[in-house]
């Protein structure tokens, strides 16, 4: 992160996975391969597994002294493999306290390696991509926008490809002005589908959170990660609109 002209800005973009990589912290079970490509978990052995991939560098969210939350947008391909097993269970995008950087205990299968299953309250906003009903889902494939809860806020059916290798385009965006988290989902054959929820990060995170991608298998799904990108700016002088994602000016980390 840097401090600019009063503002707080953080920049990646990885389109090619290495285990010594500077800026990425990996846990749990994930495997990449010589192309460069993170599985989250590694399907090997396949089984009740979870594997997360932390930016290594807290992400600022918002500034206690001016009141300002930061906008942010976020981008990763991946594509969903199950060689014609029953999928389970999925990927999910989050940003969490850092206390929260580890695996939550019990937290494997439908939990999506984001919540404990023997605690009331978990603190994280993330964007589910579930391939499995639990009791706590609708009975689809699903899309969910998760405030502290894997009771989604906001969800939307899923036309996931059962098969081999369906590719999907993600691109999430946090408008600040509008207090707006949207997604946008495009698949193999050019489908977008678009999902948005009103929150306020500011009542959600501390002023400073971890983000990660998280995966977890019940039995033998695979989710390759191709490429992840990231860009946040949060203006630390004055209440002003000016954290409008648009106002971000990317350069290298």
């Amino acid at each position: 992160a840097e401090n600019a002209n009063s503002q707080k800005k953080v920049y990646f973009n990885i389109t090619k996975f290495t285990y010594d990589q500077s800026d990425l912290t990996f846990l749990g079970s994930i495997l990449i391969d010589t192309s460069g490509v993170l599985s989250l978990p590694n399907p090997f052995p396949s089984g009740s597994l979870v594997g997360r991939v932390l930016y290594k560098y807290l992400v600022p969210i918002w500034d206690s002294s001016t009141g300002n939350v930061g906008s942010f947008e976020t981008s990763f391909s991946y594509e969903v493999w199950n060689y014609g097993h029953a999928p389970g269970d999925g990927l999910v995008f989050f940003l969490t306290d850092p206390a929260n950087a580890a695996i939550p205990d019990n937290s494997r299968d439908g939990l999506l390696g984001v919540a404990d299953a023997n605690n009331a309250f978990n603190r994280f906003v993330g964007v589910e991509f579930d391939n499995y009903a639990n009791p706590w889902d609708p009975n689809y494939e699903h899309i969910g926008i998760n405030l502290n809860s894997l009771y989604s806020a906001k969800i939307m059916k899923w036309r996931w490809v059962y098969g081999y290798g369906t590719l999907l385009k993600v691109n999430i965006i946090y408008d600040s002005p509008s207090s707006t988290l949207t997604v946008v989902v495009t698949d193999d054959d050019g489908q977008i589908s678009t999902l948005s929820q009103m929150l306020d990060l500011k009542w959600l995170l501390p002023e400073m959170a971890v983000i990660g991608i998280s995966g977890s298998s019940g039995f033998l799904q695979i989710n390759d990660i191709l490429s992840w990108s990231f860009t946040s700016v949060l203006d630390t002088t004055t209440r002003s609109n000016s954290n409008n994602i648009n106002n971000i000016t990317t350069a290298s980390y």
